[in-house]
């Protein structure tokens, strides 16, 4: 998780006079740059002297103070001017100033790659970025507003860039690698935010898989360069090494042997072994899959099948050790701590699974902990499908066989439970209050009106993907597990998630 620099200050020293929507509005504007926060608060167009978006200036002149307009007199409510803003430009401010609105701790998440978004709209001359950052841009405004126009105009976008891609992108990869990579990041992300609820919903189906592999192709070259000149990993390379390996996992794919070193893409420390732990995840789940075709193709149960199944187990069993033995060693200031909330205090459906609470020191902890969380779920749970696939005919081993069983179904259980308890603390429905001074004594802040924060979930959009995935689990908690994923995708509006309470969803 690497440092990157804010984008989003709170207040620039020297900023001039408040936002024209502030005055009209008669409130003060906290002069916040490139939007003010009661703007982004209020999800309104922060009009100044200058917005940027997409490579247009758009300059807000007063009409009666050049002449143009000769003023009107009457009641003040006739002075309110008509934002004359395009729909490619409001859908770019929306996007940019809300949806890419970001504190500084999650900044720091090598994950968030908003920050990158950011400064590439702020100073990029690429019509390629222009293109794709406009295409994600309408796309989303177009979910997230119910604006068909926009979807209409996203469309056009999109086809436009992918035909500029098509001719552009080689030559832009020799000479700029991270902005080949943060254009196909945009390009599949607005596969899924355009995802219709009448698609197939399958691991090998959709649409963003081929701008994934389009993305391991450029990672390669860049791999290889990097070989014959040290070059360190940026932010967007990072991100994109991890979004490949969660599209293995999801394809039960094995991670290419040239991408499966964190350490030569700029993962260290306690990082880089979890990620060294994820990829021995994808590797399993990809021989699962290789042992299961084997066993449909015998008919039968080889010698063979089983033995090399009793090896994959054990593999799993190690792996689901080193993963624990991995989160006793995180800081004690990063782990959760649990709270009970009292039997006589009414929690909302939405957000709180049970009266089981887990709070952190900070929301990147907790977006940490339900990665975790979500690994081991997926990693006990192909481990539960191994044991099942060779379960012995023999009762001599049936009393073994079932004891691991037992502890794969118990594993899935507390982890699942751990996490849907970090829900309500990872989208900003609990807090404790900052006057709490002993557990006993604990006050805590409820909130279930608000809309979700984007950037919230973004953090808990994989976790929620991979937790509402499992097989295996109680009706009730899968549920819910769905029903929260779907109401992040509606907020960050990516189609995709929008269905993942629909009968097709995704199941390990």
């Amino acid at each position: 998780m690497a440092d990157l620099v804010p984008v989003f200050p709170s207040v620039i020293a020297g900023s001039e006079a408040g936002c024209r929507t502030c005055k009209v509005r008669r409130i003060k504007c906290d002069r916040g740059l490139p939007a003010c926060h009661r703007c982004v608060k209020s999800r309104r167009v922060c009009v100044k002297a200058r917005a940027k978006s997409g490579g247009l200036a758009i300059q807000v002149e007063n009409r009666y103070a050049s002449g143009v307009v000769k003023r009107p007199r009457g009641p003040r409510s006739s002075l309110l001017p008509a934002l004359d803003f395009d729909l490619q430009s409001r859908a770019l401010v929306y996007y940019l100033n809300y949806h890419l609105h970001t504190p500084a701790e999650v900044q720091k998440l090598v994950g968030n790659v908003q920050n990158s978004v950011c400064q590439w709209a702020s100073h990029t001359t690429n019509s390629l970025i222009d293109l794709a950052i406009s295409s994600m841009a309408l796309a989303v405004f177009s979910r997230t507003q119910h604006h068909q126009a926009a979807a209409t105009e996203a469309r056009e976008k999109y086809n436009h860039l992918l035909r500029t891609a098509r001719v552009g992108l080689p030559n832009l990869v020799e000479r700029d690698v991270d902005a080949a990579l943060l254009a196909i990041f945009l390009m599949s992300r607005y596969e899924d935010s355009m995802h219709a609820p009448e698609e197939v919903l399958s691991t090998t189906a959709f649409r963003s898989y081929g701008h994934h592999d389009g993305a391991t192709a450029i990672l390669k070259i860049w791999h290889e360069n990097s070989l014959k000149i040290i070059q360190p990993a940026s932010d967007i390379i990072k991100h994109s090494r991890r979004g490949i390996i969660r599209s293995c996992i999801l394809r039960q794919m094995p991670v290419p042997a040239w991408l499966a070193d964190g350490a030569h893409f700029g993962e260290y420390g306690l990082e880089l072994e979890y990620d060294q732990l994820v990829v021995g995840v994808a590797s399993i789940r990809h021989q699962f899959k290789t042992l299961q075709r084997e066993r449909l193709l015998h008919h039968h149960r080889s010698q063979e099948v089983y033995l090399r199944g009793r090896d994959l187990n054990t593999e799993a069993d190690a792996l689901s050790q080193a993963l624990q033995d991995w989160s006793t060693r995180l800081p004690s200031t990063w782990c959760p701590r649990r709270h009970l909330i009292p039997a006589d205090v009414t929690l909302p459906r939405r957000h709180f699974f049970s009266s089981i609470v887990y709070s952190y020191s900070s929301v990147a902890h907790a977006a940490l902990w339900l990665n975790y969380f979500a690994t081991m779920m997926l990693l006990n749970r192909v481990r539960l499908r191994i044991l099942v696939l060779i379960r012995p005919a023999s009762d001599d081993l049936a009393g073994e066989q079932q004891r691991q069983e037992e502890v794969c179904c118990s594993q899935i259980r507390v982890m699942a439970d751990a996490l849907s308890s970090s829900i309500p603390f990872a989208l900003d429905r609990f807090a404790v209050a900052s006057s709490s001074k002993t557990p006993g004594e604990e006050e805590w802040i409820l909130s279930s009106d608000e809309e979700i924060k984007p950037y919230l979930g973004y953090l808990t959009a994989w976790p929620l993907s991979i937790a509402s995935s499992i097989g295996g689990l109680e009706g009730e908690l899968k549920d819910w597990l769905r029903s929260e994923l779907a109401l992040v995708g509606r907020t960050l509006g990516v189609g995709v998630l929008e269905c993942a309470q629909s009968y097709d969803w995704l199941e390990f």
